[in-house]
């Protein structure tokens, strides 16, 4: 059995590739029968967050445990760790042990990047980002390998990760312009595409209607009912939201609290599997959400991908 860690699943694939995986991935989602997937399991312990999240298809059974303990901020560890374990459908056997918190970053920014690719004008030069840890970083790389970007607008409380986050961008896009904003405000006001990447209980942008007046925002926090990263005023300006998976109706604060408040309705709630499908046309609104709370068969096709491009290489 192999182990692949964060190393070798960044570097075993272009971010093309990986974009191309979660399409698929995203496609096959809508697909009746395709697949299994119990929802996932959440276990609360105190302020901690532990999940367990299994699929299986005719190939692959994969399985994974992720934890977020935000008190690991005060230790100089991170909040989140995870272990991907991949299994061969057919047989039972256990084929690989990943490096979850590497799979999660690598398939939410490939995620990120499809929804760029088909919601947001093919003329966007402008990306900001709130929250400029792990997964902020990964959601730029991946934004900036979908369109030409030539600066970013980024935001955190933390200063560190601000400063990593600059230094990171700066090595391997080096003639993007990385601006440090002041707050969520200049970011929002600044920027053709915002992604919002926090474990916020409460939205990060003040309830101003001319912040998100013609942008596209992608939020990939807020995966517990308790947490939010958009305000009303979002709501209000767009027809549709899509979303990676219509399980995040009941996981999502950023869903449940629109539709609880009437500021949109429900049946306003689409996959974006529907829309690669061409099942659904957006509405010409020029304000576009995307909402992603992440699912286990983005999992699977992430370990499909990291696995068989290794089994490939050992061939060669």
């Amino acid at each position: 059995m192999n182990y692949f860690d964060s190393q070798t699943i960044e570097n075993i694939a272009s971010l093309h590739e990986w974009v191309a995986m979660m399409e698929k991935a995203l496609r096959y989602s809508i697909e009746p029968g395709g697949y299994v997937m119990p929802k996932r399991m959440h276990l609360d312990y105190g302020d901690d967050s532990f999940l367990l999240m299994p699929c299986i298809t005719d190939e692959y059974w994969v399985t994974k445990l992720v934890s977020f303990s935000p008190g690991n901020k005060s230790l100089g560890r991170p909040s989140i760790y995870g272990t991907v374990v991949l299994n061969d459908t057919k047989t039972g056997e256990p084929l690989a042990v990943m490096d979850g918190s590497s799979i999660t970053a690598m398939r939410t920014g490939a995620v990120t990047a499809v929804g760029i690719r088909h919601l947001s004008p093919s003329g966007s030069h402008s990306l900001g980002i709130i929250g400029t840890g792990t997964q902020g970083i990964w959601q730029a790389l991946f934004a900036c390998s979908e369109r030409d970007i030539n600066e970013i607008w980024a935001f955190d409380q933390n200063a560190e990760n601000l400063k990593h986050f600059s230094e990171k961008m700066k090595s391997k896009y080096p003639l993007i312009k990385v601006i440090r904003a002041a707050d969520s405000s200049e970011v929002a006001m600044n920027s053709d595409i915002i992604i919002s990447a926090t474990n916020s209980q409460y939205p990060v942008f003040p309830d101003e209607k001319e912040l998100f007046t013609g942008k596209t925002f992608i939020g990939i926090g807020s995966y517990k009912p308790d947490c939010r990263e958009f305000p009303e005023w979002l709501f209000r300006q767009v027809s549709h939201i899509f979303v990676d998976t219509l399980d995040g109706k009941k996981e999502s604060g950023d869903l449940i609290a629109p539709v609880k408040n009437n500021w949109i309705a429900e049946n306003e709630i689409f996959s974006i599997g529907t829309l690669l499908a061409g099942d659904i046309v957006p509405t010409p609104d020029s304000t576009r959400l995307f909402k992603t709370v992440g699912f286990a068969l983005l999992d699977l096709f992430a370990a499909k991908l990291v696995y068989e491009k290794h089994s490939a290489q050992l061939q060669e």
